[in-house]
């Protein structure tokens, strides 16, 4: 006789002569081994062996292991959602044997793979506790993106906002993301020849937002390169029709008809222009100087002919005031005393000869 202890929080798993007899639970178990051969595997009390184990015995020990252990056995194109006492606990890998102790209240439910390429909703949240999930394809769309789904490099599906689950045993699974935001391009230091010959060169920034996720990802192979280049060619076009004074001029616009072309091309691809503009045109450093003079020169012009209308102003006014003082005699001896009045704030020291009176009448005379 041999006696075997089982533990709590342990089974064994109990062979005669190499073959599968049985399951023990915790407890004293005692065994006559008359010319027999008995051998244990104690296992930790979990749902049942592992699956390469599993597989094994099913196929060694058919008739015993019915009677002890649940069987889940799947086809090549299933997966098996496994609860246990209520709690979720596994997602069984295609084609794989598991078995789970009888005892156990076991719930399980397939899923065809093939059929069903995506994860149901309902099962996402079970996904999810799971560290790690063999054959299994994880996506997520946020709320200013669009994804794009393709399966074996087909489009399938336009993904909205949140979790997108699929199973690529089968299958070649893939998203595309497509932000729906304004985005910004610019075109730096782009050197260009104005109508008159003369070179320079410019940056331009262009707003633009995607509208139209599917045309952007299938109308055209690099749709970054192609709008960069449109760009490029579009400022050229404009620069090229001008001459360098008008393009000093109309430098942070593009002439209307350009800009519609451009959307017309942009059109295509599914994106839509919100603005386009040119920041800066550089001129090159003799061309600078020279431009510099001209604004010198002119801004001199201007300011020796506002000098000369105010001289004229000036002048008008002393003139009219002349007129006033001859037809009016008070207003002439009013203008004496204004004089003197300044004269003698900037006096120190006044010494009066021929009295008050000739201060008074004869120092500041305006006419006869």
């Amino acid at each position: 006789m041999f006696t075997i202890n089982v533990k709590e929080n342990e089974k064994v798993l109990l062979y005669k002569d190499e073959k599968f007899v049985k399951v023990l639970d915790v407890g004293v178990h005692k065994h006559f081994h008359w010319f027999e051969n008995y051998t244990i595997e104690r296992m930790s009390d979990s749902f049942g062996p592992s699956q390469k184990r599993s597989e094994k015995m099913l196929k060694q020990f058919p008739e015993n292991v019915t009677t002890y252990f649940h069987i889940v056995a799947l086809n090549e194109d299933e997966k098996a959602y496994v609860w246990v006492d209520g709690n979720f606990v596994e997602l069984l890998p295609a084609g794989a044997t598991q078995l789970y102790f009888k005892e156990l209240n076991l719930k399980v439910e397939k899923v065809n793979i093939k059929e069903s390429v995506k994860v149901d909703d309902m099962f996402v949240k079970y996904i999810d506790r799971l560290p790690k999930v063999a054959d299994l394809s994880r996506f997520f769309v946020d709320k200013f993106t669009t994804g794009y789904l393709y399966i074996n490099e087909k489009f399938v599906d336009t993904l909205p906002t949140g979790k997108h689950y699929y199973y690529n045993n089968f299958y070649d699974i893939d998203v595309k993301y497509i932000d729906n935001r304004i985005k910004e391009l610019e075109v730096t230091g782009q050197e260009l020849l104005t109508h008159d010959k003369v070179t320079l060169r410019c940056n331009a920034t262009l707003h633009y937002q995607i509208v139209d996720g599917l045309k952007y990802l299938t109308e055209i192979e690099y749709a970054p390169e192609y709008l960069y280049k449109q760009l490029q060619f579009a400022i050229r076009e404009h620069i090229g029709r001008l001459e360098v004074d008008s393009v000093i001029t109309q430098q942070h616009t593009l002439s209307e008809d350009i800009v519609q072309k451009l959307m017309t091309l942009f059109e295509v691809i599914g994106v839509k222009i919100t603005s386009i503009h040119i920041k800066d045109i550089i001129l090159p450093g003799d061309m600078r100087e020279i431009f510099n003079q001209v604004i010198t020169a002119v801004k001199r012009a201007e300011a020796t002919n506002i000098q000369r209308r105010e001289e004229t102003a000036a002048t008008r006014s002393l003139l009219n005031t002349a007129k006033l003082m001859k037809d009016n005699p008070a207003l002439a001896r009013l203008k004496e005393l204004e004089a003197l009045e300044k004269i003698t704030q900037t006096v120190g020291t006044l010494n009066v000869y021929g009295g008050l009176d000739h201060v008074m009448n004869n120092m500041v005379k305006l006419s006869d």
